[in-house]
């Protein structure tokens, strides 16, 4: 587009309307905005960086929560696997416990003793 056609849309022909804008005062007036916009923006925080878990802590939480849970699972499938050898018994067994403790207790217990476990 040239510089007439410009004229010509904004009206310069007609002197009661206002020229174009310049491109160096639609410049300013964007910087200025966006100075105004980032003083009155609120502060943005990093990403936070969760504190380190005590590997034997969350051991020793694994194991204090695994146990009941393996023995209530044999328990509760007993009359149904009492038969099958031991092998099989804990190919059922184990993916049970290991979902109930990924999805059910481990949440549970890190968000309980969470702070616990970072100390």
């Amino acid at each position: 587009m040239n510089e007439r056609n410009v004229s010509h849309a904004y009206g310069a022909d007609d002197p009661g309307l206002p020229g174009p804008p310049a491109v160096t005062d639609i410049r300013h007036t964007l910087r200025e905005q966006s100075r105004n916009a980032s003083a009155n923006a609120e502060p943005r925080l990093g990403p936070t960086v969760p504190a380190a878990v005590r590997r034997w802590k969350l051991w020793l939480l694994t194991v204090c929560a695994i146990y009941p849970t393996i023995i209530l699972l044999a328990l509760a499938t007993n009359p149904v696997l009492g038969d099958l050898y031991l092998p099989v018994r804990l190919a059922v067994l184990v993916p049970a416990a290991a979902a109930a403790m990924v999805w059910q207790i481990n949440p549970r217990l890190q968000r309980h003793f969470g702070a616990w476990l970072t100390r």
